[in-house]
């Protein structure tokens, strides 16, 4: 019997900030590429710059970052990150990443 996707699901967290270091609210941070096709789901930062996101499955997982054009600085971030498989016995912690704008 397969587990359903949030059995596996990890949750990958982080920060957004611009080239001084100060966090970069509003910006929308999505996946851009997985082990296998994504719905169009993305994360909006917090007034901290910090956003959350649920990778369904373990794999390799690209993140691009925007900042609102209108009010963020200019530019995009990538990263990508590894998610590894979730066992009955281990439960993983959050995946965290930290992304600089400009």
């Amino acid at each position: 019997m397969n587990g359903s996707d949030s059995d596996s699901a990890v949750e990958i967290t982080g920060r957004v900030r611009d080239a001084s270091g100060a966090p970069v609210p509003g910006a929308h941070v999505l996946f851009t590429g997985g082990p296998r096709p994504l719905p169009d789901i993305a994360a909006v930062t917090d007034a901290e710059g910090r956003f959350s996101l649920g990778a369904p499955a373990a794999g390799r997982y690209t993140l691009t970052c925007r900042a609102d054009p209108l009010t963020g600085p200019p530019g995009t971030a990538e990263a990508t990150v590894r998610v590894g498989p979730t066992t009955s016995a281990t439960a993983p912690g959050p995946v965290r990443i930290e992304l600089t704008l400009g």
